[in-house]
């Protein structure tokens, strides 16, 4: 007979996993008619709102748990009999990877896990066709005719049965301009003649601020060869729904499902299933990327670290520091095989920065709730890991507990980190641009004002516009990532510089003017900008507003007014009619 306790632990988790799922549903099933209402303010709250329900359940479920294991009693036996108690109770759920996520959440809080207990957590991937049996993910299944490309009356049918109810402004011309983006980007040099057999589309659409996105894959005749992505990107102006761009390759749904963008909102009984699906049309992008970008991020984050284990279990791995200029704050590493950086705050932090360690995960926070608009980097948070002594070089090691010995130590034959963020790795910019040609160069520097004036219009400012801050994508865009001065930018005061009153003032080297938290002199962004010479002819001919007092006050009024903009995961160019 199971152990009362352990059976008792097993059922309050399995219950707390169950409530914040329906809730989680809950939360996600507004998304479809926030969009159709266009009710934005309101649909990013709900995005805010879902972010809470996963530590508030966690919470909930430790406490309960801890009062079961100090009323009755608790023992190792018992932890791993709860674990498999628990099996039995979710192996019908169709999301039980993520209840497995759950149960490792509650129980590492409930007895100060440091590192990882094999036997009391899950710690292998759940198989992506889950316990239940194999269940169909529910797909829609369109038949290309052998004569024709995807044609206009394909993509009117796929709009109207994944979104009966939604309001057009003109379908039939929307359905017409998509058949001829698709039938040219088939043409194109890259995919002349490939025949495609079918298009499959998940049958939920997937929501995120302003946008709505129909996700599909053009599946092969013949079945040989990988399927290509199929994304039309919904937007809703005041005339009505309108079909803004047809997305065909991989790399552009690798944009639009990225790691600097919110969380999708989309409903799915089976996550696992989804992600297979997505995973199929974007072989490059990693699983704990894929569930993180619809929502699951506390999963993506049990996946980003079982692939670090993975990637650790080789005898060559070696962490190293990263690329470019130590930061003031941050102590940050990386493993070459895998494209993270490790970051562990500083025990101690230089002059000129004036913030604590409590006030640096505030600002983490931050980024973690708000809309990061294709701009910030997404960063996981992960307390008590341990990691194998041999993969840090002595040098490296000895580096980090001088400057973060509250957070990193050498036990044994292992390296505890008690805290840490991840985020995607990127080029530097300083770096990039100093390797690249001039028009590469020339492009970074542009898109990084443009990253700048993208943050404005979301309420943010870095705070450190040094390039050292910013890095580079793969595909080429600039995004922010060093987090300890960002802002709301609603915060920021926006300041001309005083006139001197005298000659004496003009030649101090103090300021002769006061100078308060909070204030901002937009004038004296430029020595810490783009260097002089070409890139800062470029950079200024751009955004050289970036530099006035008026383009800040006119972003901060845009903010007061309320207006939520428009920030698109693709090309001007591959919006409809732009042609």
């Amino acid at each position: 007979m199971p152990n009362d306790t352990a059976a008792r632990v097993a059922e309050c988790i399995a219950g707390a996993h169950a409530a914040l799922a329906e809730g989680f549903v809950a939360l996600t099933r507004r998304a479809p008619g926030r969009f159709a209402r266009r009710e934005w303010a309101q649909g990013q709250a709900d995005a805010r709102a879902r972010l809470e329900l996963y530590p508030h359940a966690v919470q909930a479920a430790v406490a309960e748990v801890q009062a079961l294991v100090a009323a009755e009693g608790w023992s190792g036996e018992q932890a791993v009999e709860a674990k498999w108690l628990f099996v039995d109770r979710i192996a019908e759920r169709d999301d039980a990877e993520l209840a497995e996520t759950f149960y490792n959440s509650v129980v590492r809080r409930v007895f100060e896990t440091v590192g990882v207990n094999a036997e009391a957590e899950f710690t292998a991937t759940v198989p992506v066709h889950g316990r239940g049996g194999e269940r169909a993910i529910g797909f829609r299944s369109y038949p290309i005719d052998d004569r024709e490309d995807v044609s206009a009356d394909l993509v009117r049918r796929m709009l109207v049965e994944a979104a009966p109810d939604l309001s057009w402004a003109d379908l039939t011309g929307d359905a017409a301009l998509v058949a001829r983006s698709v039938s040219r980007d088939m043409a194109s040099p890259g995919a002349a003649g490939e025949r495609f057999g079918c298009v499959q589309v998940l049958p939920a659409l997937f929501y995120r601020n302003k946008g709505a996105y129909l996700v599909g894959r053009m599946v092969h005749a013949d079945w040989d060869g990988p399927p290509l992505p199929l994304i039309l990107a919904l937007v809703h102006p005041e005339g009505g729904v309108r079909v803004d761009a047809a997305l065909t390759t991989a790399d552009e749904a690798s944009v639009v499902f990225g790691f600097t963008r919110s969380y999708f909102q989309v409903e799915t009984a089976r996550p696992c299933a989804v992600v297979e699906f997505l995973g199929s049309v974007m072989p490059m992008k990693p699983v704990h990327e894929l569930y993180t970008a619809i929502g699951y991020h506390k999963h993506g984050k049990t996946e980003l670290y079982r692939e670090l284990r993975d990637h650790l279990r080789s005898p060559d791995a070696r962490f190293e520091a990263a690329a470019g200029v130590p930061g003031m704050v941050m102590a940050v590493f990386t493993l070459p095989s895998q494209a993270v950086v490790f970051k562990v705050i500083r025990d101690h932090f230089a002059q000129p920065k004036d913030t604590s360690r409590r006030q640096v995960m505030a600002k983490y926070d931050l980024v973690f709730r708000h809309d990061r608009v294709g701009r910030l980097a997404d960063a996981q948070e992960f307390e008590h890991l341990t990691f194998p002594r041999r993969c840090f070089p002595d040098a490296l090691l000895a580096s980090l507990v001088a400057d973060a010995g509250a957070t990193v130590s050498a036990e044994g034959d292992c390296v505890v980190v008690r805290h840490l963020y991840t985020e995607r790795r990127v080029r530097p910019l300083d770096l990039f641009l100093r390797e690249s040609g001039a028009d590469e160069a020339r492009d970074a520097v542009v898109d990084y004002g443009q990253a700048i004036k993208d943050l404005a219009a979301a309420n943010l400012f870095p705070g450190d516009l040094l390039l050292k801050n910013f890095g580079v994508t793969r595909h080429g865009r600039v995004l922010f990532y060093d987090y300890d001065e960002i802002s709301l930018l609603a915060d920021c005061r926006f300041r001309t510089i005083p006139t001197a009153r005298s000659d004496e003032d003009e030649m101090s080297a103090d300021a002769w003017y006061s100078v308060d938290d909070g204030d901002v002199f937009p004038e004296e962004f430029l020595p810490f900008l783009v260097p002089p010479g070409p890139l800062r002819d470029a950079f200024l001919e751009a955004h050289g507003d970036l530099l006035s007092v008026r383009f800040w006050r006119r972003m901060q009024a845009s903010q007061a007014a309320g207006e939520i903009p428009d920030f698109h995961p693709y090309r001007a160019s591959r919006r409809l009619g732009t042609e």
